[in-house]
């Protein structure tokens, strides 16, 4: 069943959305973005809407030093999923995407070979972790009673990887109905075993909802890709895919090192939280804080994942016109959406905290510090579409060894203050990367493109 956005042009009878919607009807990349976006926004909804429902649930039955602990068990597998991922999502999508319609051959090959090298990156770096978890939990987490839920949480590295690169080559075909679905069962499931995992079992429970939850997001996400390749008529096979390879160190290396720089150190700062005197209960306020980024920065990033691939394959069909007035749009509405939804995020700070449950309260602070951070992130999510569209590999790296330098550099003065310090430290990041960012992003939209305006084709 396709969008129909004439159907909500006439169910809404609003006079000042009626022009709005028509003329993006009007427009087929306007149709083809509000299409991809609608998709992507209805799974989403529900399936974020899910998951902090149950992140406050568990945090009710954990406490604040259990929310704090399972905080960081979650950062660990974000530091180590950078390596286990491979930087193969942002791969499959950017490839798929721009030869899907020109080369299915091609796109079929590297849709394969971005499924083959995360089954193998993934295997490695969950190996690692199982092997390292009881040095990490003694002498970097200071708590060696986490390191059986680390060993556990290898076989979650592993799944969620490989659904990385599902996602993207999902995303390539802009499938985002299908990635809306399979989000919302994923959701769906999620709630209760994580919820009743963390009831029935504490955080042994959680781990293990976590794990069965991403068992059960692989299978979805095998199935849609088969019946995805079929629909686009890209061939499902493994032969011939090692041809493709110099995509690995052109493209998803890059990535890699790119993302390096980012929830490594993160979860480096993390740990140096957790090592402070009361640091798991720190913790716990800023997990809860950071639930809240994700909801701010949800809607962004799932557009993101829309148009990135609509921006690939105008890129590789050379229709600049389009791929410009696209990402200037971008900007603006990424930014706006999550600006609409930090404001009261902000404002209600001390109640939503409050909820989490005793001890939470007196972390608004951090949760409106994150806020405001979160709104500068989403404007820069824009400038990463930017770059990695346009081959720009190096400017990547570049920029996340800087974002790295300074938010080291920041919180190693204002760690002192716990979480709110940390919060502060993201602040100051992202208000710096904003400023030095907006010559780049306007250097290269000029470079390439000379029209900006609205989305009419």
């Amino acid at each position: 069943m396709h969008l129909n956005i004439k159907t909500i042009i006439d169910c809404g009878r609003s006079p000042f959305l009626r022009p709005i919607l028509q003329r993006i009807e009007a427009s087929p990349l306007g149709y083809r973005l509000a299409r991809g976006a609608f998709w992507s926004l209805t799974g989403a909804v529900i399936a974020r809407g899910l998951g902090l429902l149950a992140s406050i649930f568990v945090a009710r039955i954990l406490g604040k030093e259990g929310f704090g602990e399972l905080g960081i068990i979650q950062s660990t597998f974000g530091m180590f999923g950078i390596f286990a991922g491979f930087g193969l999502g942002m791969t499959a999508t950017k490839f798929i995407a721009q030869y899907r319609t020109t080369d299915p051959i091609k796109a079929g090959r590297i849709r394969a070979l971005s499924s083959a090298f995360a089954w193998v990156s993934s295997s490695i770096t969950s190996m690692i972790l199982f092997f390292m978890a009881s040095w990490l939990a003694e002498y970097t987490l200071a708590a060696p009673h986490l390191s059986s839920l680390l060993r556990i949480g290898s076989i979650y590295l592993l799944l969620t990887a490989i659904n990385g690169a599902q996602i993207g080559a999902l995303s390539g075909f802009e499938a985002f109905k299908t990635v809306a679905k399979v989000s919302l069962w994923s959701g769906l499931a999620n709630f209760p075993l994580m919820v009743g995992g963390v009831y029935l079992g504490g955080l042994y429970g959680a781990v293990w909802g976590m794990v069965i939850a991403a068992g059960f997001n692989w299978l979805l996400n095998h199935i849609a890709i088969r019946d995805e390749c079929a629909k686009a008529g890209v061939p499902y096979t493994y032969s011939g895919c090692w041809h493709e390879k110099s995509i690995l160190w052109k493209f998803s290396l890059p990535a890699l090192i790119s993302g390096i720089f980012f929830a490594p150190t993160e979860w480096v700062l993390n740990a140096l939280l957790v090592n402070q005197p009361g640091g798991y209960g720190e913790m716990g306020l800023f997990n809860a804080a950071k639930q809240w980024q994700v909801i701010i920065l949800y809607l962004p990033s799932m557009l993101s994942a829309t148009t990135l691939p609509m921006l690939s394959n105008l890129m590789g069909e050379n229709k600049k016109s389009q791929y410009n007035k696209m990402l200037v749009f971008n900007s603006i509405f990424m930014t706006g959406i999550a600006f609409v939804v930090a404001v009261p995020v902000s404002i209600l700070s001390r109640s939503i905290m409050s909820a989490y449950g005793e001890g939470f309260s007196q972390g608004w602070p951090i949760l409106a510090v994150t806020s405001v951070y979160s709104v500068m992130w989403a404007s820069n999510i824009v400038i990463g579409q930017a770059i990695w569209t346009s081959d720009a590999a190096r400017e990547a790296m570049a920029f996340a060894a800087l974002r790295s330098i300074i938010l080291i550099s920041s919180a190693w003065f204002l760690l002192k203050y716990g979480a709110l310090g940390l919060s502060l430290a993201f602040l100051v990041t992202y208000t710096l990367q904003t400023i030095y960012l907006i010559p780049y992003i306007k250097y290269k939209t000029e470079n390439y493109f000379s029209s900006v305006g609205t989305l009419n084709a």
